[in-house]
């Protein structure tokens, strides 16, 4: 949806999301999605690096006090403006998909952009609960019945997150409501504040495609 004066997208005005903000730089439409696809269900996993850095650029854009540059092997101190997040996390899979995949794509996204941006990397402190249907397939209420409270955080990471500013990871933001789930249950853990970042969102059917050399910011 395309930004108001404000920076927000008509949707986000008519129905706030969860989070605090959203970053994704391209369309999920060709080639975009299929790449994607590639990486999701054809073991492709070297296709997060490429989309890692496809996105950190205009996060370092979004974050960064100075220009992106590319990731060292020589440890370096990260120029981030005041409040900006402190540590990445995955969105989580089953078990049971877990298992099926064999890896978890977000993950492998949120990995490629800590060593991007020189930000830590926790994979284990958000945890999935339950497994649920394809919320695209599902009415908005099925949705929210059906990813309440499937996420959770591990025990012994609550006391670390109390105050942190978390950036989610997901490779596709379409209709908000995991998103949503996992930025409450980070609420309630004591997170101080809650970006998503992907690398491609679902576009309303009047919205222009993104452009992948430009920061495209919701809510």
């Amino acid at each position: 949806m395309l930004a108001n004066d404000d920076g927000l997208c008509q949707a986000c005005r008519d129905a706030p999301p969860g989070f605090d903000h959203a970053n994704a730089v391209v369309d999920y439409a060709e080639p975009w999605s299929s790449l994607i696809a590639s990486l999701k269900f054809q073991e492709d996993t070297a296709m997060a690096d490429v989309l890692a850095r496809l996105m950190a650029p205009a996060l370092a854009r979004r974050w960064h006090t100075t220009g992106h540059k590319p990731a060292s092997r020589r440890p370096q101190r990260t120029p981030w403006k005041r409040g900006a997040p402190s540590v990445i996390m995955p969105v989580p899979l089953s078990a049971a998909r877990l298992r099926e995949r064999g890896y978890n794509q977000a993950w492998l996204l949120a990995r490629g952009l800590a060593g991007q941006l020189g930000l830590p990397a926790c994979h284990d402190a958000l945890v999935r609960r339950k497994d649920t249907p394809r919320l695209m397939t599902l009415d908005a209420d099925e949705r929210l019945r059906h990813i309440r409270h499937a996420f959770a955080i591990s025990p012994r990471h609550l006391p670390w997150l109390q105050g942190r500013h978390v950036a989610v990871v997901d490779d596709v933001l379409t209709t908000g409501a995991t998103l949503n789930e996992i930025a409450n249950t980070l609420w309630e853990a004591g997170a101080r504040e809650v970006s998503v970042w992907v690398a491609a969102r679902t576009p309303a059917p009047q919205d222009q495609p993104l452009n992948p050399d430009a920061e495209h910011d919701q809510a």
